[in-house]
């Protein structure tokens, strides 16, 4: 009798303890899963930003469409960055977004223009959803079909002074930015965890 006693007491302590532990352990595990893809997820998108933005800087027009899909396709294979259709503003599908500026600083009194003495944005384009990520450096009113901000030198939205905290430009001196904003929805754990948004920038 006192032994299916001790067997009945050792049955129900495993239940409890299977019980306990999976309200612990099972979160601490995806927790743990997640996090590590997370960290894996982060360094391919600042792989990513580097070389989309190296490859900027040397000339590469990711105005054309067909290196647009390069982009897309293959430097951010897995990143589900979808190209955009013929334009330079962006579409809206996809969870990435990569967002390609020329800047330069109009040196005061070289011109009787509006934005003599500005860090002004000469050229942006961007690749990828653009409902995820506004770039805060520089709004320009116009630009053309290859990326070109018209008339860039007196347009006051394609000022961006604010560029200065990132680097110190000097008088006529070219600065190219690469700034990138990936989601990753598929991390997420329902009820427990929403996903991340990861944002890199590059400057050439």
């Amino acid at each position: 009798m006192r032994k299916r006693q001790k067997q009945g007491q050792r049955g129900s302590t495993m239940i409890e303890f299977v019980l306990v532990s999976s309200m612990f352990l099972v979160p601490m595990l995806l927790g743990i899963f997640t996090f590590g893809f997370a960290v894996l997820r982060s360094t391919q998108v600042v792989q990513f930003t580097r070389d989309a933005g190296h490859m900027y800087s040397r000339g590469i027009d990711f105005s054309a469409q067909g290196n647009q899909n390069l982009l897309a396709t293959q430097l951010g294979q897995g990143l589900n960055i979808v190209a955009n259709s013929g334009n330079v503003t962006g579409g809206t599908t996809g969870y990435g977004e990569v967002v390609f500026s020329t800047f330069t600083k109009i040196a005061a009194g070289s011109c009787s223009c509006t934005n003599a003495g500005h860090i002004v944005v000469m050229k942006r384009i961007i690749v990828g959803n653009n409902q995820n990520y506004t770039s805060p450096y520089g709004s320009p009113s116009t630009i053309t079909s290859t990326g070109d901000v018209t008339n860039y030198s007196n347009d006051v939205n394609a000022r961006a002074d604010n560029f200065s905290n990132l680097m110190t430009m000097t008088d006529g001196e070219i600065a190219y930015l690469a700034e990138s904003l990936f989601k990753d929805p598929d991390l997420a754990v329902p009820g427990l965890y929403t996903g991340i948004s990861n944002y890199q920038s590059a400057i050439f």
